[in-house]
């Protein structure tokens, strides 16, 4: 920001800042309120860990969203406005109803989460966090957070555990990509950015190769031949011979896969597509798929297949 280290700066002066990209400034501000922001959430959800889990959400949702934020010098009110929402949804859940959006007052710029990031130029420090997560805590926030599926019941489907291990994972990675945020906020490590951009690159390339030409052999090169595969509910198999078979059948119904969205971060990947079925068998395969993949070594030694009854929303967040 280029103020000297005795003049504090004002709120809105590291919400500009902030919005620039800026992840010292934004750690600065988010710190500067935490103990109020906890209060106020002790104030509505009283002395159990949801209070914490309702700070550490409007830490995630500042990082993704402060871009938005037309008034830098509404940035407080904005957090409290985000914090009580998030409050909502904790009671809620406590009841079991049905959840609304988490973020207030978000203009509507045509603009996709990758978009927005990209806009506020922090896309870098939070891939770069995600990826020092431990895995099971990394594809669960990915999932719940850039995915198209969110629902604690997606989220057990997708990776066939439990709905309070996803309730459990999910408290330690926000609670973990807060202390980041707080604690190493600034510190960008551009081989994150690089690493994602090759990702999308690999995975866009062999979908469209496997679609249009038919390079059926290149495309299951990638998977190891004892994968481990888990489809939906269903038991797992080993083998990539079972992917083979899923691929074959497809084709030979003239079904694509066609992938909208690929997150990246570490080894783990999370594809999200849309199948287009032939006239006529419009039924054929469901509208949306996510897929789960796990490498080691640059090779998906384990999938998991979420076949879902509508296609990803890549507009909203």
């Amino acid at each position: 920001m280029g103020y000297e280290a005795h003049i504090q700066p004002t709120d809105a002066e590291l919400a500009i800042a902030a919005r620039g990209g800026d992840c010292t400034c934004l750690g600065v501000l988010l710190e500067r309120h935490r103990a109020r922001l906890y209060a106020a959430a002790l104030r509505v959800l009283g002395f159990r860990p949801e209070a914490e889990d309702a700070v550490h959400d409007t830490f995630l949702i500042a990082l993704r969203h402060i871009g938005d934020v037309k008034d830098p010098q509404a940035v407080v009110g904005w957090l409290h406005t985000v914090l009580h929402r998030c409050c909502l949804q904790q009671l809620r859940r406590r009841r079991g109803e049905m959840l609304t959006a988490e973020v207030p007052d978000r203009p509507d710029d045509g603009l996709n989460v990758e978009e927005r990031l990209e806009k506020a130029a922090l896309r870098e420090w939070i891939w770069n966090a995600m990826s020092k997560l431990p895995e099971p805590l990394r594809v669960t926030a990915m999932l719940r957070y850039f995915g198209s599926y969110q629902s604690y019941e997606e989220l057990a489907a997708i990776l066939a555990i439990p709905i309070g291990t996803i309730r459990s994972r999910l408290s330690e990675a926000k609670r973990k990509l807060a202390e980041m945020l707080l604690d190493t906020a600034g510190l960008v490590n551009s081989e994150s950015r690089q690493q994602s951009q090759e990702h999308q690159r690999f995975y866009f390339e062999i979908f469209d190769g496997l679609n249009r030409h038919g390079e059926r052999d290149r495309f299951l090169r990638h998977f190891a031949e004892d994968l481990y595969l888990v489809r939906g509910g269903g038991k797992p198999v080993l083998g990539r011979s079972h992917l083979a078979w899923e691929i074959d059948s497809d084709t030979e119904a003239g079904v694509r896969l066609e992938p909208q969205r690929v997150l990246g971060a570490g080894n783990v990947i999370v594809v999200e597509g849309r199948f287009s079925n032939p006239p006529e068998d419009p039924l054929h395969c469901p509208p949306g798929v996510a897929l789960v993949i796990f490498l080691r070594n640059r090779t998906a030694r384990r999938l998991h297949l979420h076949l879902s009854p509508r296609p990803p929303v890549i507009d909203d967040d």
